[in-house]
């Protein structure tokens, strides 16, 4: 009997994932990408100056297993560092520093106990009700968090006594960088998701990871090699004009039969190509990233990141300490839900960024502005707004054996890396049906998410 074809459209994590999954359970795979590169919005790029640069910053927490499992897959997970356990400095305006750490020497949700009761951006009273907050949280199963879907998560806050400092020196620490913007305008839901999986499932689920190569490194060529091997191919280069259950049609005119298609694009491309696999707009919105890359003549950061109050630098990352390389200092500061930020121009923001630094990191100010570069992503995330999960679609389609892929559809995740390869996963068990399970990353896999 001749193996399965499936066709994968998009290469981003989404449609590798899915293309890995689907061959490890026995199918012959054609992945479909109409960029030259995979990866998807995880990638790298060269600046005008010759330097290899990420598009953004994508670090993964303890609790991304999936993400982990597909690295290994693809024998590029030697690339991957992880803290041992949560460790995150944080930088006040008045130039104070608070260190969240969790310990390993109690079980979760203890474990965060000395990181709450020392966290001094917070008077004593609001770190109590943040600890009373927190454990409110660790009380909710998926049912009772999905039901807060329709508020926003400061009002949810606000309900369980948190003040405006807390929520803005806190909560959106966490929120802002994982679900890409702030507490009101985020869905108590996945907001709760958030802090239930990512900081509370155990004491190693909050540990900070990170590529110390250019993330494009990660998948080139290491996901071409995979499938090569098992017969299958990658098409570069290629954008799919028209989708269906017996197979999809490219620019350039080429059909290319399949008895699955996966349809791992952003929503409005898989409208565009199988309008019948997704007949209305999800309505999802969109959330902007800014990345600053900012190259001075020193280093500048003791640790390989910080998240900064009370400022528009947000998070600062040390990409040199990062990759454990040498080569020039650079710094990126990483923006989130950077509505105000993307109708500035890019010169602007790299002045302002740096003076910001030099504000409030006291080796800036006698460092040397060498270069920069300013990434601006319009559609980085899908809105993550209240309502959010009535609007995510599953895997399945009206369309047999077409399956719906990306962090935009139904995985409970935020618009993250993980989330990504989950629903890739899921939509490759979708259009494979029963097949047993081969090489598949979906062991690693929580049963809780």
């Amino acid at each position: 009997m001749s193996a399965p074809r499936i066709v994968v459209c998009g290469g981003g994590l989404a449609g590798i994932a899915a293309a890995c999954e689907a061959v490890g359970l026995g199918a012959q795979v054609t992945l479909v990408e109409r960029r030259p590169f995979l990866g998807g919005r995880a990638f790298s790029f060269t600046d005008e100056e010759g330097r290899q640069l990420d598009n953004g910053q994508h670090v993964f927490l303890g609790c991304c297993p999936a993400y982990v499992r597909l690295m290994r897959l693809l024998g590029t997970d030697g690339h991957l560092h992880r803290q041992p356990l949560l460790r995150i400095p944080v930088l006040g305006s008045d130039g104070t520093t608070a260190l969240l750490a969790a310990t390993s020497r109690l079980p979760s949700p203890l474990h965060l106990t000395k990181a709450l009761a020392t966290y001094s951006h917070l008077s004593l009273r609001e770190r109590a009700a943040v600890a009373r907050a927190m454990s409110k949280l660790g009380t909710l199963g998926p049912r009772r968090r999905a039901r807060l879907d329709g508020m926003a998560f400061s009002d949810w806050l606000a309900d369980n006594g948190q003040s405006e400092d807390a929520i803005e020196r806190f909560w959106d620490l966490v929120v802002l960088p994982t679900c890409n913007d702030r507490s009101h305008r985020v869905s108590a839901a996945l907001a709760a998701f958030v802090f239930t999986e990512g900081m509370l499932s155990s004491p190693t689920a909050s540990a900070v990871g990170w590529s110390r190569v250019p993330l494009s490194q990660l998948v080139e060529p290491a996901v071409e090699r995979f499938l090569t091997a098992r017969g299958s191919r990658v098409l570069r280069g290629q954008a799919v004009i028209e989708a269906g259950p017996g197979g999809v049609r490219l620019g350039d005119g080429t059909e290319l039969g399949a008895d699955g298609v996966i349809l791992a694009l952003p929503a409005e491309r898989t409208r565009q190509v199988a309008s019948a696999a997704l007949p209305e707009d999800p309505g999802l919105g969109h959330s902007p990233i800014v990345n600053v890359h900012l190259f001075h003549d020193r280093r500048i950061l003791e640790d390989p990141f910080v998240a900064v109050l009370d400022s528009p630098l947000q998070w600062v990352f040390d990409r040199r300490q990062m990759s454990g390389a040498p080569g020039e200092p650079h710094v990126v500061v990483s923006i989130s839900g950077a509505h105000a930020e993307m109708g500035v121009p890019r010169a602007e923001l790299a002045e302002s960024m740096a003076d910001e630094l030099a504000r409030v990191i006291p080796a800036a100010r006698e460092a040397k502005l060498r270069g920069w570069a300013v990434v601006k992503e319009a559609r980085a995330t899908f809105a993550p707004a209240p309502g959010q999960a009535a609007r995510r679609p599953g895997p399945r389609t009206a369309l047999e054996r077409v399956a719906l892929a990306g962090a935009w559809t139904a995985t409970g995740w935020p618009a993250t890396m993980e989330g990504a390869i989950r629903s890739g996963i899921r939509a490759a068990r979708e259009v494979m049906g029963d097949a047993p399970p081969g090489t598949s990353i979906r062991p690693a896999i929580s049963s809780r998410a």
